[in-house]
């Protein structure tokens, strides 16, 4: 699925206009992210923040940049497109990877729940 795919399903979504409520909820996932040692965090969070489907992005722990990458724990809060919440996770997992700088995303959590596909972590 290209960008501008996603982006037309995204504005649809949001356009709907046979009700004020969305069809669907907001997912709320929380990713490791591993990152290039010079990574600006306030940057990323900002690139990640105007992606589409994305809601809010936070961040609750320090940034760990020992080892010679930075590595840091987010929340996303995005709107899904897929029917089902691995490939919403994979979606957009995919448009935050494609950000400058960024290396590895490992899903953590979904809705405070652990979160694995087939028993392993969800890694992209």
């Amino acid at each position: 699925m290209t960008n501008k795919t996603l982006i037309k399903e995204y504005i649809s979504l949001l356009l709907e206009q046979d009700s004020t409520r969305l069809k669907k909820d907001l997912i709320n996932v929380t990713m490791k992210l591993t990152m290039t040692k010079d990574s600006h965090v306030p940057d990323t969070l900002t690139r990640i923040r105007v992606l589409p489907s994305v809601a809010v992005v936070g961040q609750d722990e320090p940034v760990d940049r020992s080892g010679g990458t930075t590595k840091l724990e987010i929340y996303v809060k995005f709107l899904p497109t897929a029917e089902n919440t691995h490939d919403s996770l994979q979606t957009v997992g995919k448009l935050i990877k494609g950000l400058p700088g960024i290396k590895m995303i490992k899903m953590i959590s979904v809705g405070g729940r652990p979160v694995l596909w087939k028993g392993k972590p969800i890694v992209i």
